[in-house]
Parts: C-alpha cells; structure tokens; sequence
C-alpha cells in the first residue's frame, strides 16, 4: 500500500474507531429491517489483524459484532474501505468472511452471519460486481453450487451531499463522510468551507484531525490553510488550534523520535549478535536489517541470529 493510500485508510480507521461514530456509520449504511434487529449495548469493536492475519494479502478495516434484539444470535459486521476499486476484489470479503467462521468452529460455535460493507470514495464510479455470483460466467447454470452473497456498496460518487446531511445526525462522521466524498473532485478548497463549517465549534482535536486529512491529501500550502481557517472558525479562534496544532506536532515528534531510537537500538543488537558469532556482516544482510522498521520483528530475529547455525539462515529469516 502506497502512502497516500495509507493516509485515507488511517483516517478512515480513526474514524470509525470511535464507538458513537461506529453506531451512527451502521444506522446509515445497513437497511432499517437491520438496523431495527440491532441491540445497540452489544456493539463490540473487534480485532481485525487476527481476522487478517488468515489471510496475509489482505487487510480488514474494520469488523464489528453486536447482538440481534431479543435474541442471543451474534452478527458480524465488516467494513472495507477503498479509495480506488482497482485494488478490489470480492475474494477479500470472501476470505474474511471464511476466517470468522473458522475461528467459529475452532471455538465451537455456530456460524455467525456476516454483513459486509464497502465505502468508496474514490474519483470515479465503482465498477465491480456486487454480488459474489457477478464474478463467474455461465453464472446461472453453476449458481446452484458456488458461494452466493451481496456486500453493501456506499459510493460517494453516486450519494448526493444532501443525502448524508439528511440521514446522519452525528456532526463528526458527517462531516469526515462528506470530507471523504469531496477530497478527489475537481473542486477547489473552497468547497471545504461549507463542510467544516458544520463543525466548526466542536473541539479542537477533532477540528484539526479534519483538516489535517485535507491539508495531507490536497497538499495544501500556508496561504490556503490560513485561508480555510479563516472562512471556518474565524480569527478569533485561530490562536488556539494554531497553538494546540503545534502542541500536537511536538508530541508526535517527540514519540516518533523515540520509536525511531528504538528500531535504530534493535537493529544494531541484531547487527552485534550476527557479528559476534558469524564474524563480518555481509552487506547484504546489513541492507536488509536497515529495511527492517518492525521493531517486533528486529527482536524475534536477534533470538533467531543467536541459535542460527549458518548466515544464509539469518538471511532467510530476513527476508520472510
């Protein structure tokens, strides 16, 4: 995944991290004779790298599950989001879905049904296939006998602003949604005015997580954020999320620093450990440990390099 990619996914994740964003998300995008079987209390975020880690190409966004109303069923809910369709295929929805029900069958469980979606934004219209059944040719003469199901499809492309403003009644995920919509459309940044206006007397954390995205993804200079920043919250506010902003930067700065330290610590132990019982370090596997950023990795690999009996098996460790 490419860094612009990995901006929009990690938005996208801090958003939908938050519990009360989740809920109103679910309230928005699945059908009401699903939203009313819901039991809101059982809403459980749940861990997507171990549902992922099945299935190592692919990476779920989000899964949550939550409990049927009057009813002791539990309902997985899994959420991928794509800003390009070109990176998509429904063998990604398909393969979590298989690693949810294995892990129900390895703790005994009943299946558990599984409703996914998939929240697009990217510049041009979806154009893949829905229904898993759309992947096959001669789909009618085999549908009796291969897996059958829909995923939920939310594309920006074709959900009018006003539908957002009208069915969504938390301010923040309205917001980051129609921020989503807008980032990839001709547009300049004046159509930002209107939608951080919206929230523009929320906190101060939430206001700059917003534009912060914007400023990322449409790359914008000083003159534009003074700008943006003047068309929404005004003058007199300014000083405080200027400050608060660079606050926020020294911190990440601080810790970044500090996990850098780290890795840079790891990475010369290995380097020692290897010397130490090989003798010189190849350049090649030099190489390859200063590609490691992984700082559970670079550990793992300092216990494998002291019982390790020959270099090429510290290379190949490496390079798995």
């Amino acid at each position: 995944m490419n860094e612009i990619h990995q901006v929009h996914d990690k938005f996208f994740k801090h958003i939908i991290s938050n519990k009360e964003n989740a809920k109103s998300f679910i309230e928005f995008a699945l059908p009401k004779e699903i939203t009313d079987y819901i039991d809101y209390s059982t809403l459980e975020p749940l861990n997507t790298e171990k549902i992922s880690k099945r299935y190592k190409r692919f990476s779920l966004d989000a899964a949550f599950r939550f409990k049927a109303k009057q009813k002791t069923a539990q309902v997985y809910m899994i959420l991928e989001h794509k800003s390009e369709s070109t990176s998509f295929s429904s063998i990604q929805i398909l393969s979590y879905m298989l690693a949810i029900w294995e892990e129900n069958l390895k703790n005994k469980k009943p299946l558990e049904p599984i409703i996914a979606i998939v929240f697009y934004h990217g510049k041009t219209s979806w154009d893949k296939p829905t229904e898993f059944l759309d992947n096959f040719e001669d789909k009618d003469l085999f549908s009796k006998y291969l897996p059958k199901f829909e995923y939920i499809l939310l594309d920006t492309n074709i959900t009018p602003d006003e539908t957002f403003q009208f069915k969504i009644q938390n301010r923040y995920l309205l917001v980051a949604l129609l921020i989503l919509k807008h980032i990839f459309q001709e547009e300049g940044i004046e159509v930002f005015y209107d939608i951080l206006n919206l929230i523009k007397d929320a906190n101060i954390d939430d206001f700059i997580d917003l534009l912060e995205y914007i400023i990322n993804v449409r790359d914008l200079n000083e003159e534009e954020i003074k700008t943006v920043l003047e068309s929404t919250i005004g003058g007199d506010k300014m000083a405080p999320i200027i400050e608060k902003w660079i606050q926020k930067g020294r911190e990440e700065g601080i810790e970044k620093g500090i996990m850098d330290g780290m890795i840079l610590d790891a990475q010369e132990l290995l380097l020692d450990a290897i010397e130490a019982k090989f003798g010189n370090v190849p350049k090649e596997i030099k190489l390859l440990i200063k590609n490691t950023n992984d700082r559970e990795k670079l550990r793992s690999l300092h216990k494998i390099a002291i019982k390790a009996q020959s270099l090429d098996e510290v290379k190949n460790a490496l390079q798995k």
